[in-house]
C-alpha cells in the first residue's frame, strides 16, 4: 500500500467515525458529568423538604446545599422541583441525571438506583386516631384494616412486600392528601414516618396527643436517590461531602434546628 493509498484510507476513516458520531452522540461520561449537571426533585416531606412562605426549605435541603457548597454546585433552592412521589420515582427510574431526596433506603431500591446517605433514621409506623381504639399487636391483625398510603413511597412499597392487598390499601399523591382522606375517615391506619406525621399534626392544627402509633413496621434510613446512569466516582464525591458534613456535626445542627433531636 503506497503513501497515498494510506493517506486516503486514514481520511476515510476519519469522515466515517465523525459522520457516525453525529448520529449517536456520546453519551455524558464520568470525566464530564458533574453535580451540576444534574437535576434535583423532591415532594412535601415536612420538616425535611417542604414549602412556605417561600422558597424550599427543610432539613434535607439545608444538608443538600451544604453538599453543593463542597461540591463546587452553581445551584440554589429554586433548582429543586417538588413533584409527587410517584412521579418523582418514575422519573428516576427512566431519566439519566436525577436526584430525588429524601429518600428511604430499601434493598430494592439499591437494585434500581444509587443512594447516598444516610443522614436521617426514620420509625415507619402504622397511626391511628386514639378514638377508634385500635390495637395491634402484629403485623397479620393489621392486614385486617384499611390502611392510607402515599403512592409509591416507603410505606406503600413496604407494605406490598409484606403480603398486604392493594385492595386494603388507599392510596395519596402526597401527604397533604393522605391526612384530609384520614380525618375524614376514609381508612383507618396510615403507615408514614413517625416523627414527620406528628409534626405536621401540629402545624396543621391538629392535636397530636389525639393520634397514636399502633405498630412500629421497620427503622428506615433516609438519604439521597440517584440515577443509575449517573458515573459512581460523582455518587462517591457525594457521599465524601455528605460524611463530611456528619463528622463535623454540620447535620447533627441542622437537625436540633428543625428539633429532630
Amino acid at each position: 500500500m503506497n503513501k497515498l493509498t494510506k493517506k486516503c484510507l486514514f481520511f476515510s476513516l476519519i469522515w466515517f467515525w465523525m459522520a457516525f458520531a453525529s448520529l449517536f452522540p456520546i453519551p455524558l461520561g464520568a470525566a464530564e458529568m458533574t453535580a451540576n449537571d444534574l437535576v434535583y426533585f423532591t415532594e412535601k416531606f415536612p420538616p425535611h423538604n417542604y414549602l412556605k412562605n417561600g422558597p424550599l426549605q427543610g432539613v434535607s435541603v439545608e444538608i443538600l446545599q451544604l453538599i453543593w457548597q463542597k461540591l463546587g454546585v452553581s445551584k440554589n433552592r429554586e433548582d429543586i422541583a417538588v413533584v409527587p412521589w410517584a412521579r418523582a420515582i418514575k422519573q428516576l427510574e427512566t431519566e439519566p441525571n436525577m436526584v430525588l431526596f429524601g429518600m428511604g433506603f430499601t434493598s430494592e431500591r439499591a437494585k434500581k438506583f444509587h443512594w447516598v446517605g444516610p443522614y436521617y433514621t426514620h420509625e415507619l409506623c402504622l397511626i391511628s386516631k386514639k378514638n377508634r381504639g385500635i390495637t395491634i399487636s402484629n403485623l397479620e391483625q393489621a392486614k385486617n384494616f384499611s390502611i392510607g398510603v402515599v403512592r409509591q413511597d416507603i410505606g406503600h412499597q413496604t407494605l406490598k412486600s409484606l403480603g398486604f392487598k392493594e385492595k386494603t390499601l388507599d392510596l395519596s399523591s402526597d401527604l397533604d392528601q393522605l391526612h384530609k382522606k384520614f380525618i375524614r375517615n376514609r381508612f383507618e391506619l396510615i403507615c408514614y414516618a413517625k416523627d414527620t406525621y406528628f409534626k405536621y399534626l401540629g402545624h396543621s392544627g391538629h392535636n397530636p396527643d389525639e393520634f397514636k402509633v399502633n405498630y412500629v413496621i421497620s427503622v428506615m434510613k433516609s438519604g439521597f436517590g440517584f440515577s443509575k446512569q449517573i458515573p459512581f466516582p460523582l455518587i462517591q464525591n457525594f457521599q465524601a461531602a455528605l460524611d463530611e458534613l456528619l463528622a463535623d456535626q454540620s447535620v447533627e445542627r441542622i437537625l436540633k434546628k428543625y428539633d429532630l433531636r
